[in-house]
């Protein structure tokens, strides 16, 4: 697992984002902060805080060429949007100064609607910020909607599995062979949508058929779009989809002490199986 992260700490994800700018890739820096600890939300909520804080300005430094993904759970959303806002708007300002664009994940089924919330009260006051969508989410249709309404901009992913000891997944978002045919249905409608609605989004996934599919959109209809891939999943598909396809390319680079948390919910997704 450890050849999908760019590191525990925030130097060496650094690090990482340095060498690939070298080859000509975008880089998204991911910090993952731990869950357990016996911290409250809000104490989490600062933690979480100055490591972003810190992390923009030590990008700027570096002339790191990229942005940042950040999770609105490590931001105390479970108190509502509202309280999110209040910590993540002087981040994204400061983001901006740099010239870094922040996408706000919205995976979690628990939290997607509190995240939408939290995207739409931002999004008048920053033109870049972008939202990740789950393909996985029933609710997914409804919310690509609201967002090409409002002219945002989509990061889609296939999305994360239910984390162990949650309920049971309905039939059409089980991980088998079935339940990921649909999906990726779902995915190529999706991906239709934003070919024809949207002026800019990103592409995040490893499957050859929807990255063909994407390329084929792009043909067809000229827009402003990027494909994100997760470092050490498939280096020589980046590689060819930037010198070989012309495609802009980013790589996902997540870091921290809850990341290997959250590779290992992707490994039970089937997101990160390739070793490419």
């Amino acid at each position: 697992m450890e050849n999908y992260l760019a590191g525990k700490t925030r130097d060496e994800a650094l690090e990482r984002a340095r060498h690939l700018n070298k080859e000509g890739l975008g880089t998204l820096l991911a910090p993952h902060f731990p869950r357990e600890g016996g911290l409250s939300e809000s104490q989490r909520a600062d933690l979480a805080t100055d490591e972003v804080e810190g992390l923009i300005k030590a990008m700027g430094m570096k002339l790191i060429r990229g942005g940042l993904s950040l999770d609105p759970k490590d931001f105390d959303i479970e108190s509502g949007w509202a309280r999110a806002m209040e910590r993540l708007s002087p981040l994204v300002v400061r983001a901006e100064e740099y010239g870094y664009g922040v996408w706000l994940e919205a995976e979690d089924p628990e939290t997607a609607g509190a995240a939408l919330d939290l995207y739409l009260g931002l999004r008048p006051r920053f033109p870049h910020l972008g939202i990740t969508l789950s393909a996985r989410l029933p609710r997914v249709l409804s919310d690509l909607a609201t967002v090409t309404a409002s002219r945002g901009r989509v990061r889609l992913v296939k999305g994360l599995p239910e984390e162990e000891g949650r309920s049971k997944k309905a039939p059409e978002e089980s991980e088998g062979p079935e339940g990921m045919e649909d999906l990726n249905g779902r995915y190529r409608l999706l991906l239709e949508i934003l070919f024809r609605d949207s002026n800019f989004f990103a592409i995040a996934t490893h499957d050859p058929e929807l990255i063909e599919e994407a390329h084929r959109l792009s043909e067809i209809q000229s827009r402003m779009f990027e494909f994100q891939l997760y470092m050490g999943v498939s280096d020589a598909l980046a590689r060819r989809l930037v010198y070989e396809r012309g495609h802009p390319t980013t790589i996902y680079l997540p870091y921290g002490e809850g990341a290997g948390r959250h590779m290992d919910r992707l490994a039970r997704g089937g997101r990160i199986a390739s070793s490419g």
